[in-house]
């Protein structure tokens, strides 16, 4: 499966909502966004703004992702905590003894006040080995591609 890389948050969803609903098919996409139809205006934009080569890498990226053999990489998170009797930002750097499943009473948990130092996670990873309800203290990471 290859992953999709480069594209904005709006053309993300443009092109999440355009297989979803809009379009039946990759070429009436394409077709859309060549007549710049107003559901596809970042994918349009996108599309006049390359060159040829890049135009042809985003009619293959449609294609690839209209056939299930491309998709958008998993968002990314950060767990971050506030400390008693502060309002600082406190994340969290790692877990030792962590065992699959949740996290125990004799897990120590290392924490930072830098965001960079943070644990990155995928949902499904935070969900598989901390347990669902560490969700709640989940932060949205932006990608360096978009």
């Amino acid at each position: 499966m290859r992953i999709l890389k480069g594209y904005s948050k709006r053309e993300r969803k443009e092109l999440e909502e355009a297989k979803d609903n809009n379009f039946d098919n990759a070429i009436d996409l394409i077709r859309g966004i060549a007549i710049d139809d107003d559901d596809c205006t970042s994918l349009n934009n996108k599309y006049m703004n390359e060159c040829s080569e890049e135009d042809n890498q985003l009619a293959k990226d449609i294609v690839d992702f209209y056939c299930g053999n491309a998709k958008f990489p998993e968002q990314k998170y950060v767990l971050e905590t506030t400390t008693p009797h502060s309002s600082a930002h406190t994340y969290i750097k790692g877990i030792l003894g962590s065992t699959y499943g949740g996290i125990g009473a004799a897990d120590e948990i290392k924490t930072t006040s830098n965001k960079e130092e943070a644990l990155v996670l995928s949902k499904n990873a935070i969900e598989q080995k901390l347990g669902g309800k560490y969700m709640a203290f989940a932060v949205p990471v932006e990608d360096d591609d978009e």
